[in-house]
């Protein structure tokens, strides 16, 4: 059997990235529903973006070498 997964590698970066972007939609949706700025809103929604993205991709390459 072929081990060999690079096709399905642009599937699953596609769903880490989504993954990521709704948390990160969820993040500035509570930022902005507890009042904050809109600098300290697109702060943590980018702050999160880039975590769940860097995690999500760092568990993927884990679980898959």
């Amino acid at each position: 059997m072929n081990r060999n997964r690079s096709s399905q590698r642009g599937v699953w970066l596609a769903i880490i990235l989504l993954a990521s972007l709704c948390i990160a939609a969820v993040a500035a949706g509570l930022f902005h529903a507890a009042g904050a700025e809109p600098t300290a809103t697109l702060g943590a929604s980018g702050v999160a973006f880039l975590g769940v993205a860097s995690f999500g991709l760092a568990a993927h390459r884990f679980l898959t070498e």
